[in-house]
């Protein structure tokens, strides 16, 4: 009797331990599959994400709207797109939800051309003359009255062809960007915008998310930065200057002042919007995507002392100027709707300086170094040996070849976005 007992215990303790190894086996295949399926739900909301940027690639989305986005016939997936303003560039936020699984991503936006021409010139009824070592690489649109090799002080044209690239026939205007009209209201009007105040010290290292509100800082004296590091969602305002010294480091933020100064050796990225001038010294590299705007002011007309006739009063040059060795990935833009003096270049690129992307000038462009991308202007100038050439290029060069297909900038022709950069 002792044994049949024994030989229970020893059944119901194997019994146990086999329940158990099935209990745990069971608990590991369904923890497994759970696992699976969150690891699918994961990786589908990423997919979602990134169809979310592709879509907007060929579709126009409007502004500050959530769009909802449907990919596939799985009803528990949600995507969502807003599109939002950053300056000349967009902010675009895709987020998509499955179950308790969720992914969101943030680009900054630009407009890609897998078609971009080397150079736009307005029509003004005066052809384009090169001198010296200018090379236009790429496909051009010129006045009817096209292009002619030039001398300027015993300087010649060298090249064996004037363009290399095909030619069209431009019109009386420029290809219009079409959110300049918001930048320019973005300029007068930031205050509009949802902002949070902060303060500006030395060593201050501050990074705000876009999906927070824009801090601020705005002062109506000159604001030099200096020893900080300032990233994201931020806005810097000056009614009189800004100064940027080489141990700034600023990424994605917005700087407006009437005039913003870039001293030798400042790395970073940023957007920086002005009324008067904006300087880049020597040894810049300010890197992609960056954006430098002038917008110029309509110049009042005074009551002269005597007569009934009203003139301009004189006032300072207005101008983007681009030192030797100075590097911009991005866009340089000029826009002015007054009578700017003729015989003054708005856009400057100095010589051994580089711009890879556009150029984009409703007046004068000086070109003496080289832009790797697009010129969208309304005429060159050369000042040299005591004389003022107009529409002469003198050693400039513009290479359209050299722009990266990856590049997404200003929004002329067309408002579907591609990502220029990444940001959080």
């Amino acid at each position: 009797m002792k044994l049949k007992a024994g030989a229970l215990h020893y059944v119901l303790v194997v019994a146990v331990i086999i329940a158990i190894i099935i209990f745990a086996f069971i608990s590991l295949m369904y923890l497994q599959q759970k696992m699976t399926i969150k690891h699918g739900f994961a990786k589908e909301t990423i997919a979602n994400a990134q169809m979310g940027f592709d879509y907007l690639k060929g579709n126009e989305v409007p502004y500050d709207t959530p769009t909802t986005l449907d990919f596939f016939e799985n009803k528990m997936a949600i995507t969502t797109l807003t599109k939002k303003h950053w300056g000349i560039f967009d902010i675009a936020f895709v987020k998509s939800k499955i179950k308790n699984e969720s992914f969101q991503k943030i680009g900054l936006l630009g407009t890609q051309n897998s078609k971009r021409d080397a150079l736009y010139l307005q029509e003004k009824n005066t052809s384009l003359v090169l001198v010296g070592h200018t090379k236009i690489i790429g496909n051009v649109s010129l006045p009817k009255q096209g292009v002619k090799s030039g001398n300027i002080s015993g300087t010649s044209y060298y090249g064996k062809q004037l363009i290399y690239g095909n030619t069209k026939t431009s019109t009386t205007s420029l290809p219009e960007i079409n959110n300049i009209a918001f930048v320019k209201d973005f300029h007068k009007n930031y205050y509009k915008n949802t902002l949070e105040n902060f303060e500006l010290e030395a060593g201050l290292k501050r990074h705000q998310s876009f999906t927070e509100n824009t801090l601020l800082y705005e002062n109506t004296n000159s604001i030099r930065l200096a020893n900080v590091t300032l990233s994201g969602n931020i806005l810097i305002v000056s009614k009189t200057a800004i100064l940027i010294s080489p141990s700034a480091v600023l990424e994605d933020v917005i700087l407006m002042a009437p005039i913003i100064t870039i001293q030798s050796n400042v790395k970073g990225n940023f957007q920086a919007i002005a009324t008067k001038k904006i300087g880049i010294n020597s040894n810049c590299l300010l890197r992609y995507p960056t954006a430098l705007m002038v917008f110029e002011a309509a110049v009042s007309l005074q009551p002269p002392s005597r007569g009934n006739q009203y003139e301009q009063q004189p006032k300072e040059e207005n101008q983007i100027f681009i030192a030797k060795n100075s590097q911009v990935k991005g866009v340089l833009l000029f826009d002015s709707q007054s009578k700017s003096n003729p015989y003054n270049s708005q856009i400057k690129i100095d010589k051994k300086a580089i711009v890879t992307g556009e150029v984009y000038c409703t007046k004068n462009v000086a070109l003496l170094g080289r832009v790797f991308g697009t010129v969208y202007t309304h005429s060159f100038i050369v000042k040299k040996a005591g004389g003022i050439y107009s529409n002469h290029i003198y050693d400039g060069g513009i290479n359209s070849k050299k722009l990266p297909t990856q590049y997404a900038g200003l929004q002329i022709n067309q408002t579907a976005n591609a990502v220029a950069k990444w940001v959080d």
